[in-house]
């Protein structure tokens, strides 16, 4: 074991600071990724379904609205002018890929969650391994110096 060669009381005091400062630090550190954690949660599980739910109902209405203007086209041309209603097969093919988007999407949910979900699973012990550290190892480490410092400062007064 390698010798301390500590020459003043007031660095071992200045370390059992350092200790409670990085344990507060860790314990601050550790909340604010379980409320990341939490909020990527929360939009993975409600935000996401409901946006790509709401996308898909718009994406239906847009696609029945360029449906029927392509066949209000189609009865208004003539059958020798294909050219005429370029336009609203555009705009029905467009609608047409906006709405199998956010049905790929919606099927591609609940697979992203069951990924996330064991990502939660695999990180939750390397959380719970930093909250111990600053919970027990550096709260033992600091009260054992904190002790061992009376001691030396009672011992110095003698």
């Amino acid at each position: 074991m390698g010798e301390a060669n500590v020459k003043s009381l007031e660095a071992i005091e200045s370390f059992v600071e350092s200790i409670g400062k990085l344990r507060h630090d860790t314990r601050k550190q550790i909340d604010e990724i379980r409320q990341q954690l939490q909020r990527v949660t929360t939009w993975i599980e409600k935000e996401l379904p409901e946006y790509w739910s709401n996308e898909k109902r718009i994406a239906e209405t847009r696609w029945v609205e360029a449906r029927e203007e392509l066949l209000r086209c189609t009865a208004k041309s003539r059958a020798e002018d294909e050219t005429s209603c370029s336009v609203q097969r555009k705009m029905l093919r467009k609608a047409t890929e906006r709405l199998a988007l956010c049905e790929d999407r919606m099927r591609a949910i609940p697979r992203c969650l069951m990924q996330w979900n064991q990502f939660l699973q695999e990180i939750a012990t390397d959380v719970r391994q930093v909250d111990d550290l600053g919970e027990s190892t550096l709260l033992n480490a600091g009260t054992r110096l904190q002790a061992t410092l009376e001691t030396l400062k009672k011992y110095a007064n003698q």
